[in-house]
């Protein structure tokens, strides 16, 4: 039996909606069913621990018994408590609630060592606990989740897979368009009324934080990502409209992580989180958010490309908001009303709708600024207003006219975002005209990710090329992934490079009229944009 990881969260989690102490073990299932005579008996005099028919208690059990025993012993109010298991084979987690982290850590540890059969002087440790409660608590004693006592403004929390920063930047723009001063957080920075106060991948509590505490804005707009969920927890306890992109795989195997319906659940806690007077906006074209619906309070407001979406239908149905595309235009359904609330030709991110993901993105945007209560107008006026241009929206479908061929650059970093890219692109051929793809990812994605995005290349495109990572192997060795992807990109492959700006202008050499080179650009479009900017002509 061994102890994994003690983690403090936060804020929401997986666990418990507020912020928790995380207690993972790994035993085998002879390990599983031990039993501590002495500290059960202990225990049980205050706390019922559930055995099964043959007598035996789970250890994981048996540690929430303990734990709910410690606070008992120590006044500090019944915890939340809560034991799930995880995925990985033998593992499971007990978390507790908290607001005192260092008496809780110490809690949890002490927890542990008497379930392990460790030597513990009792005593003497619910002393030092009792001390750490009494003394008078500072900032880092308390957790960072931003407590709605303390936020002042209107929340759009923002998750999912892909598109999340894009919906992100959309809807600040919207909101600005109106005449607002907004904050906003995102895997690309944290900017205040368009102003990058801190550059870099803000996704988590810090994010966050630095937003709410900026004084004067009237929205916060905070990008919420899977490994903030599962690190950190929630940077805030409640938001006031929640949007949920979709679900698709990512990260696989990382924290814990190995199906799709856990990372569902993750990215659900954004939802969850939503007030009853609020609304979850939920891609109803992905099962998984979907069902999201089940598990919220907040009213859901649907979006679909789907016009004869049966749920969507139903829904509406009965009075509920949704933005559904019909007839190349998002119509807005609400209250037993419906009305046409833009064309797609009229919303530039969308390419006139021939950019289906970015049609997900727009929908989701638009959904989330009507759930704050802007009018028709408003979003429509701030739609037309964005485009997917470097200034607006860097690094998410680029597009470029070079001497006659087509350049796209994005941020597609998965199997899910390379076949939009791919696809996207694929429109821009003329009839004899060959689709180049630049592909490669980060390397902590596992080895089934890196080769599915070589298999997707091999399938959708004309000619390949590899790009290897400078910045982010993130525990690969250098060439390790080309060696993954190049027998996959098989007869297609026409050449493999050290990084990604040498793979851009490999393929960018070998463009002619018609042609269309699309890049997955995730580390060197400081390179690369700029270059375009210069000397090509922008199409977005």
């Amino acid at each position: 039996m061994d102890a994994v990881e003690l983690r403090t969260l936060d804020g929401p989690n997986l666990f418990l909606l507020r912020p928790a102490i995380k207690l993972e073990l790994r035993a085998s299932d002879e390990e599983r069913s031990a039993l501590d005579p002495e500290i059960l008996g202990l225990v049980r005099e205050r706390v019922d621990v559930p055995q099964d028919a043959s007598g035996r208690i789970d250890i994981a059990k048996q540690l929430a018994g303990v734990v709910a025993w410690l606070h008992a012993e120590l006044d500090m109010g019944l915890a939340e408590i809560v034991v799930r298991e995880l995925e990985e084979e033998g593992h499971a987690a007990v978390a507790f609630s908290w607001d005192r982290r260092r008496a809780s850590k110490v809690l949890g540890h002490l927890a542990w060592r008497l379930v392990a059969g460790e030597a513990a002087d009792l005593e003497a440790e619910l002393g030092e606990i009792r001390a750490l409660l009494t003394a008078e608590p500072d900032a880092s004693d308390l957790p960072e989740m931003w407590p709605d006592s303390k936020r002042t403004v209107p929340t759009i929390g923002i998750t999912g897979t892909n598109g999340k920063t894009t919906t992100t930047r959309l809807v600040a723009s919207i909101l600005r368009h109106a005449g607002n001063k907004v904050g906003w957080s995102s895997s690309s920075g944290v900017l205040i009324d368009g102003e990058m106060v801190l550059s870099g991948d803000y996704t988590g509590p810090s994010g966050a934080a630095r937003v709410f505490e900026e004084p004067g804005i009237d929205y916060a707009v905070v990008e919420t990502a899977r490994g903030g969920i599962l690190l950190r927890g929630l940077g805030y306890e409640h938001n006031d409209v929640s949007v949920m992109t979709n679900i698709s795989a990512d990260h696989m195997g990382l924290h814990g992580v190995y199906s799709l319906d856990v990372l569902g659940e993750v990215k659900a806690v954004v939802a969850r989180v939503t007030r009853e007077d609020g609304f979850a906006v939920l891609n109803a074209d992905d099962l998984r958010v979907l069902r999201v619906r089940d598990v919220i309070v907040a009213r859901p407001f649907l979006f679909t490309r789907n016009p004869e979406h049966a749920d969507v239908r139903r829904h509406v149905g009965v009075g509920g908001w949704a933005l559904v595309v019909e007839n190349n235009a998002i119509v807005w359904y609400h209250d037993g009303e419906h009305e046409v609330l833009a064309e797609l030709d009229a919303v530039p991110v969308t390419f006139g709708g021939r950019a289906q993901h970015m049609v997900e993105n727009a929908l989701a945007a638009a959904a989330a600024c009507l759930g704050v209560r802007l009018s028709a107008e408003q979003v429509r006026e701030g739609l037309a207003a964005f485009h997917n241009r470097p200034d607006q929206n860097r690094g998410r479908l680029n597009v470029y006219e070079v001497d006659g061929a087509t350049v796209v650059v994005d941020f597609a970093h998965n199997e899910a975002g390379l076949e939009h890219l791919l696809a996207f692109a694929r429109g821009f051929c003329d009839s004899s005209g060959k689709l180049y793809a630049v592909i490669g990812t980060a390397g902590d994605r596992d080895e089934a990710a890196i080769t599915g995005i070589a298999r997707i290349a091999a399938t959708r495109a004309d000619r390949v090329i590899i790009k290897d990572s400078e910045r982010y192997l993130r525990g690969r060795e250098a060439g390790e992934m080309l060696d993954l992807m190049r027998p996959v990109v098989g007869e297609v492959l026409v050449d493999e490079t050290g990084n990604e700006r040498e793979g851009f202008f490999s393929g960018l050499r070998r463009l002619e009229p018609g042609d269309v080179l699309a890049v997955m650009c995730v580390e060197d479009y400081e390179t690369i944009l700029p270059y375009l900017d210069e000397r090509a002509t922008s199409l977005s």
